[in-house]
């Protein structure tokens, strides 16, 4: 088992003196949330990780009948309910079981290809909603179980999983009538904070993610985070230098990634940031860049543009890749400098190279630096680290982290203008 730490966190475009006192000077809100006492009548269950430990053998046990009788599972989800799995399995890369994720969009386009799928591939369905009344999952979920009926007819039941509020949640009512397997969505958890529960570590499970690790991951970072002092807790700084920037006059939060395996652990943090955190004035417009791909596309805009970027760059090791770049004698193509270095030394030299640039002229650059490398333990602590800071970033901003309001701005009018809730004639 690993034991390093996730994240230690250093800042340009900031004095480090000036986050020590930010600190000291929030230090009581601070310990509530350290103690869980902020937001205590929350939505709380992610807090502590050890709790998903608890359902950890009936994830195993059904994950590893879907592996033996299944060669995909299509996993209908949308936001919360999928942006996790589909984090952990483009990092990791199992080789078990296939994904497809479905449900997180209103194209025809990509429902025909879900349609394909079923009908052409030995195909089960996972769908994840915690009270499931989001049209984009619902709908999907619909034409793809008519898709599995009229291929298996009667026994169709059999590739069905679901995933939702127990009791008297609607899907738990529907897998009881239909003999659907069922797990449940936990009561005090909300969809953006699920990773580490059933949410996220059944389709992670599927697709062959040690999940036992992640969640050990997931342990190591509570027990870190909630028992360092504040001025030496990298999520404390963390949250406080984000606060103190905007405060500056920072708009936008960019978490800059280096490897494109990560994008999917990029789309989970903009959600959780989002969701948790805009609610008022001062809240950074959470995005992601992927460099080096986007120095091409941003990178002038990032160095001479407005000072409203704040690039929060992702720095730990990805997989090492044997790759050595061979010489050309055939052909000059005037790349001779670059001859016979291992090929993952260019990623590393871009990393610097854009963090000095960015910095030397005093652009806010916060550096989130691990010395471990991708692994299913290192994301789950990572998993953790970003949960414990937005929460803590949202205590010190002055809003629930855990409520989304906004969102049922356009759901509304939605809704309306498809007709839900008329009383139709007949």
């Amino acid at each position: 088992m690993e034991h390093a730490v996730s994240f230690e966190v250093t800042i340009s475009g900031i004095k480090e003196g000036a986050v020590d006192s930010f600190i000291l000077y929030n230090e009581g809100l601070i310990q509530s949330g350290l103690s869980a006492e902020a937001y205590a009548e929350g939505p709380l269950g992610w807090f502590d990780p050890n709790t998903s430990m608890q359902s950890l053998q009936a994830i195993q046990s059904l994950a590893a009948r879907v592996q033996a009788r299944f060669d995909l599972l299509i996993v209908i989800g949308i936001g919360g309910s999928n942006r996790g799995a589909v984090a952990a399995v483009g990092a990791l890369s199992p080789m078990k079981t296939e994904l497809f994720f479905a449900g997180d969009t209103l194209s025809a386009t990509q429902l025909a290809k879900a349609i394909r799928l079923v009908r052409e591939r030995n195909a089960a369905l996972c769908v994840i909603a915690k009270d499931f009344n989001t049209i984009e999952p619902g709908i999907t979920f619909r034409m793809l179980r008519k898709e599995l009926e009229r291929k298996y007819g009667s026994s169709s039941h059999e590739r069905i999983i679901a995933i939702g509020s127990g009791g008297e949640g609607q899907l738990h009512h529907l897998a009881q009538r239909h003999q659907w397997e069922f797990l449940a969505f936990p009561a005090d958890i909300n969809g953006r904070y699920s990773v580490l529960s059933t949410v996220g570590l059944f389709p992670m499970a599927v697709a062959g993610v040690d999940i036992e690790s992640l969640i050990a991951g997931g342990i190591a970072e509570h027990q870190r985070l909630t028992t360092l002092k504040p001025l030496m807790n990298p999520a404390v700084r963390y949250a406080a230098i984000r606060n103190l920037l905007s405060k500056q006059g920072s708009i936008i939060e960019a978490l800059v990634i280096f490897e494109p395996a990560l994008e999917g652990f990029a789309r989970w943090w903009v959600q959780l940031f989002g969701e948790s955190e805009g609610k008022k004035e001062g809240a950074l417009f959470p995005t992601y860049f992927s460099y080096s791909e986007d120095l091409h596309a941003i990178g002038q805009y990032v160095q001479e543009g407005p000072r409203i970027i704040v690039e929060t760059f992702l720095n730990y090791t990805y997989k090492s890749s044997p790759l050595v770049i061979e010489p050309s004698c055939e052909i000059q193509d005037r790349f001779d400098y670059l001859d016979d270095r291992p090929f993952d030394t260019l990623n590393e030299v871009v990393y610097q190279a854009a963090l000095n640039a960015h910095a030397s002229d005093q652009r806010p650059v916060i550096e989130l630096s691990s010395s471990q490398s991708i692994s299913a333990y290192s994301l789950g602590q990572s998993f953790y680290f970003f949960l414990f800071s937005v929460y803590l970033s949202s205590l010190l901003l002055g809003v629930n982290p855990f409520t989304q309001d906004g969102v049922e701005g356009y759901k509304k009018n939605m809704y309306h203008q498809l007709g839900k809730g008329k009383v139709w004639p007949d």
